[in-house]
């Protein structure tokens, strides 16, 4: 390693390095198992779905440790479909580190019971939907969504929401209807970059903004770039661009899972935001990182 290396090396490890009093909580992780007593059962592909390597709770109790995470979101990734079980077990083994969001059938007319069954009977806060995997249908704002939504105000649960650009407008319906329901846009909102002009359809998501409800999660660059190489450059303007509509107080950040870490390492992630992210006042930036998210979710107390 020659000198210029070096200097580049550790300036990059002192972004990264925990800062003593920094409050960080990652808003968006996923974990999973290969363990057959949680079996695969993708909504999608069924239980045919392969995965190399498990990203199982432990290490992310080792990431938090090293780099000084303090709370963490888990998330269903939806390999295990509509069964939250690996994610209840997860949140159980560690219950002053994080909160939980599950999966559920947005179809099932029993979605509502199943709603409050996981955050009555297994302490959940909220559950995760999927729209995007279903870009031609509209059920997101239906009506048979009703009871779902009005459960969530009751139990005052957290939506989050993987959503394409086009179906914000049904979002919009329903936070409109729902104000008591807390909602979380993840990846920024999946701006399309392979379109020749991303913007128009991207901007649908502004109007959100009116919402207090309503956060967008400035995470996890590698979901939308197309550049796939480190710093994602082509990211930056989205980022900004949210920023700059929505303001610090409605920005979260989360990483996705833990190690492995394929795109993005945590050090990374977090030089990302500090560094790359230079449109940040420092003031904003503690509110993504983490100040934001003691308002959204409750999270447990600590010891010490």
């Amino acid at each position: 390693m020659n000198r210029r290396d070096f200097i580049g090396t550790a300036a990059a490890a002192a972004v990264a390095a925990p800062q003593p009093g920094r409050l960080i909580v990652d808003t968006h992780l996923e974990v999973w198992t290969l363990d057959p007593k949680f079996p695969f059962n993708h909504p999608e592909r069924g239980a045919s779905l392969k995965v190399a390597e498990p990203a199982p709770i432990e290490n992310q109790v080792e990431q938090m440790k090293d780099f000084g995470l303090k709370y963490a979101v888990l998330i269903n990734p939806r390999y295990f479909g509509w069964d939250n079980s690996y994610i209840s077990h997860s949140l159980h083994k560690y219950p002053d580190k994080f909160v939980a969001h599950g999966l559920l059938n947005p179809r099932d007319p029993k979605a509502a019971g199943r709603l409050r069954y996981w955050v009555k009977e297994h302490g959940f806060q909220g559950m995760r939907f999927s729209p995007i995997y279903h870009p031609k249908e509209a059920w997101l704002n239906g009506k048979d969504q009703y009871p779902l939504w009005r459960e969530a105000e009751k139990l005052k649960a957290v939506f989050n929401f993987y959503i394409a650009p086009h179906q914000m407008p049904q979002l919009a319906d329903m936070a409109g209807r729902f104000p008591g329901v807390k909602i979380i846009v993840d990846h920024a909102g999946k701006p399309d970059l392979k379109a020749s002009d991303p913007w128009p359809e991207f901007k649908r998501m502004f109007a959100l903004k009116k919402f207090p409800q309503v956060w967008i999660s400035n995470s996890e660059p590698y979901e939308m770039s197309e550049i796939k190489k480190y710093p994602y450059e082509d990211t930056w303007p989205f980022y900004k661009a949210i920023y700059e509509e929505f303001g610090g107080k409605q920005l979260v950040w989360g990483t996705g899972y833990p190690r492995p870490r394929w795109e993005l390492p945590m050090d990374k992630e977090l030089e990302f935001v500090d560094k790359y992210c230079s449109f940040y006042t420092d003031a904003d930036r503690k509110l993504l990182l983490g100040e934001n998210a003691l308002r959204i979710w409750r999270f447990p107390k600590q010891k010490g």
